[in-house]
């Protein structure tokens, strides 16, 4: 049913399930202490699992495949966001649901599958033309929602507070305080489930590029380590307070966003009336879709000294952080991203933490890494090591 999501739907269903779910983010974190301690938690873990694999090798440091290498964490922050649960590096459920995601990305490109451009073939090549597959992962991706829903269903007594975003919805729903027939257990699941994908993914990618992008430039990371020691220290972590004084870690994480996101499309949206967009008409009739493509906006050379090469001083200006006009990469208007500033704040701690406390070099014998993309639903970096060294 096509209705019961967030990402892909409008007009009045949209407009309420997207109040709802914002207003609460901001309960549980956006608007308190809680979702910062939540990351800030969560990069310690990283320090935390690296120095665990440096004192299991042999010379002082650890070879770490960088491909999906945080993604474990990004999970984590999402998932103790809407059920309170934070998984270990090596559980069972997690790398499930990691192999699921890796699966669902990889096997669609940027603009949709085989069955999404000739829809006959669901019926006709189900399995050939991805479609099977594709069904199949999301059941699987909804069943492990869905037990979670029932955790939290067994386990919920409204007269508590409210845990998690789960806790919120279901109190709604116990208590028939539902603003309209939108809210349902299923569009519960349904909320969850977009808010996973798309959270996870792009955060994970992003940090993915940025660290490419980091190793590829030795001098930048020497450049971020500097600032770090100069306003952090080697006594403490970084919190998200020290960001203000810290803009050249800010602007890597800027750079890295704007890479990523240059591989990427936008949202589809749907024509809900007869409109005019820079001159061209766009019918309502058949309800076309417009699909943003991000290249245009952060590649183009009218706009972008030397677009395509990685330049976090691009935004600084007199040593403050200086975001340019034409910069929008979630986007813009009543759907941006819902998750914006908890994407940045996983962007810049985790990035900072990292590098505070260690050096990441190319092993002897490893090729240097492209900056080539690997397709799919969005870009991946392509497999490459590096070797985790303490500061």
């Amino acid at each position: 049913d096509n209705t019961i999501c967030v990402l892909l739907t409008d007009e009045q269903f949209w407009q309420e399930q997207r109040r709802f779910i914002v207003r609460h983010l901001k309960e549980f974190g956006f608007a308190r202490r809680g979702m910062t301690e939540i990351i800030e938690n969560e990069a310690a873990h990283i320090r935390k699992d690296f120095e665990e694999l440096i004192a299991q090798g042999t010379d002082g440091n650890a070879v770490v495949q960088m491909q999906g290498a945080f993604s474990v964490y990004v999970l984590n922050t999402l998932w103790l966001m809407m059920a309170g649960v934070r998984y270990g590096k090596d559980n069972s459920d997690l790398k499930y649901l990691q192999s699921l995601l890796h699966e669902l990305f990889t096997n669609i490109d940027m603009m949709g599958a085989l069955f999404s451009h000739f829809p006959f073939l669901r019926f006709v090549a189900p399995r050939l033309s991805g479609y099977r597959q594709f069904v199949e992962i999301h059941e699987c991706m909804h069943r492990f929602i869905g037990a979670e829903v029932e955790r939290h269903q067994r386990n919920f007594n409204p007269d508590d507070e409210p845990r998690d975003l789960m806790d919120v919805y279901l109190r709604m729903l116990q208590n028939n305080n539902a603003p309209s027939e939108s809210f349902s257990r299923e569009q519960l699941l349904a909320v969850c489930l977009d808010m996973f994908i798309a959270g996870s993914e792009t955060t994970t990618k992003t940090l993915d590029f940025s660290f490419l992008y980091v190793v590829r430039n030795p001098q930048v990371m020497r450049r971020i380590q500097k600032e770090i020691d100069e306003v952090v220290g080697r006594n403490r972590l970084p919190t998200l307070e020290d960001r203000p004084n810290m803009p050249y870690s800010e602007a890597t994480t800027l750079e890295g966003l704007r890479l990523f996101m240059s591989n990427t499309f936008g949202i589809p949206h749907r024509a809900l009336k007869d409109t005019k967009l820079c001159g061209y008409d766009i019918p309502k009739v058949n309800d076309t879709m417009l699909v943003g493509m991000f290249r245009g906006m952060m590649l183009d050379e009218n706009l972008w000294e030397k677009p395509t090469h990685f330049m976090p001083e691009r935004f600084l200006k007199d040593g403050k952080i200086h975001i340019p006009a034409q910069y929008h990469p979630f986007g813009v208007g009543k759907h941006r991203c819902m998750g914006e500033l908890m994407a940045k704040s996983n962007l810049f701690l985790f990035l900072t933490t990292t590098l505070q406390s260690f050096d990441l070099l190319l092993p002897k014998g490893e090729p240097f890494p492209s900056d080539v993309p690997l397709d799919g639903a969005t870009p991946s970096v392509r497999k490459y090591h590096v070797a985790i060294r303490p500061r």
